[in-house]
């Protein structure tokens, strides 16, 4: 494996704030595999989180590759667009979940455990193109266990699917999908995990199960990534963050007083680099300030996309909070080989409490590990 290690090279303050010291990593190549997609998890239950990406397992400490299925190649994509890692049959094991546009289906993988061999494939839903599915907590338990899958056909309704004896049940919110981009989180305050989309969001009922979800046509973003909710101005109420996926732009909404009927306002972060698919919510100096971590995707759409043939980057975006929020863009990683893929897992890999992360994608797949001390260095 070959080892780099990045220094400080640039924070870019994206407003008037001072400048924090970006975080140092140390990056770790692990395959020349073209997986998209990556999950830690501890597989064989040895203490030590293992990465997952595509049709393999790596163990750790030493990163060891372990096919466990197989996935299909087309059109220059791994047929694989998300890596959910939870137990689904409760029996300790922890399992893997996926989509696949191609292939037309959700489904998830039995970890056989200590038996060892194959993993079983069960087909959870089939029949529509998924771009991506997210683990949220959309029965309002307080654990992110369920999957929010995008379909990628307007025909497809849009559903969500909760364990239950070992099995996936779906559930309707809607009689159709709305386009690229997905989202889940309390808009309303009112303790219900809504869902958003890129043309509005549905309102929770008291049921999530039922189909009584409201839907409300706040918005038309367009194609975006994943929307997150969560207050980003202190004024109380939840905002929403999020990019154009196959285009130039991070951005945040600003909720109005009325989230059903009034306006949300827009606040461009970035428009300097395009395709910022994946995007993760986290504080990589180890506290509990927001961040969010993304990257340039390699080829989302073999160069159709504006912008496409750009250098590659991983980027960490700092909030500095305040009525007027602003952030700090750190280049953790650029104009390599690796970029931000379809999914940016973060955890503390090795028990020093800070956290690491994983960037997959069509040019490889790569580890960061965390050399900064915890907590905010200064300027």
């Amino acid at each position: 494996m070959r080892h780099v290690l990045f220094a400080v090279l640039l924070a870019l303050t994206l407003g008037a704030a001072p400048r924090p010291i970006t975080p140092l990593f140390q990056k770790i190549f692990i395959d020349h595999g073209a997986s998209e997609t990556a999950a830690f998890a501890d597989i064989n239950r040895d203490g030590k989180l293992d990465l997952v990406s595509g049709d393999a397992w790596y163990q750790a400490p030493n990163w060891q590759r372990r096919p466990f299925r197989e996935i299909g190649f087309e059109n220059q994509y791994v047929d694989n667009f998300s890596d959910l890692a939870l137990d689904v049959d409760n029996d300790g094991w922890t399992d893997i979940a996926g989509c696949s546009w191609f292939a037309r289906k959700l489904a998830w993988w039995k970890n056989p455990g200590k038996a060892a061999g194959p993993w079983k494939e069960t087909v959870i839903e089939s029949g529509f193109p998924i771009e991506f599915c997210f683990l949220v907590d959309l029965n309002n338990d307080g654990r992110a266990l369920e999957i929010l899958p995008q379909f990628g056909n307007a025909k497809a309704p849009l559903k969500w699917y909760e364990i239950k004896n070992g099995a996936f049940t779906a559930h309707t919110a809607a009689p159709n999908s709305f386009g690229h981009g997905i989202g889940a989180g309390d808009i309303n305050g009112d303790g219900r995990t809504d869902i958003l989309t890129p043309k509005g969001w549905l309102e929770a009922p008291a049921d999530p199960r039922s189909p009584n979800w409201i839907p409300h046509k706040t918005w038309d973003l367009g194609s975006t990534g994943f929307m997150h909710v969560l207050d980003l101005n202190g004024d109380g109420r939840p905002d929403i963050l999020t990019s154009l996926a196959h285009d130039f732009g991070i951005f945040w909404l600003e909720q109005p007083a009325d989230p059903r009927t009034g306006e949300w306002k827009r606040h461009l972060i970035d428009d300097s680099w395009s395709q910022a698919h994946a995007l993760t919510l986290t504080d990589l100096r180890g506290g509990k300030a927001t961040g969010l971590l993304t990257g340039k995707r390699y080829m989302a759409h073999n160069g159709k996309d504006p912008g496409e043939r750009d250098p590659l980057g991983v980027y960490w975006y700092e909030l500095l909070p305040g009525p007027r929020p602003q952030w700090v863009r750190h280049i953790l990683d650029y104009s390599t080989r690796t970029g931000g893929g379809m999914q940016l897992p973060v955890a503390d890999l090795n028990g020093d409490g800070r956290p690491d992360f994983a960037a997959p994608g069509k040019s490889g797949l790569f580890l960061f590990l965390s050399q900064s001390p915890l907590g905010v260095p200064k300027p």
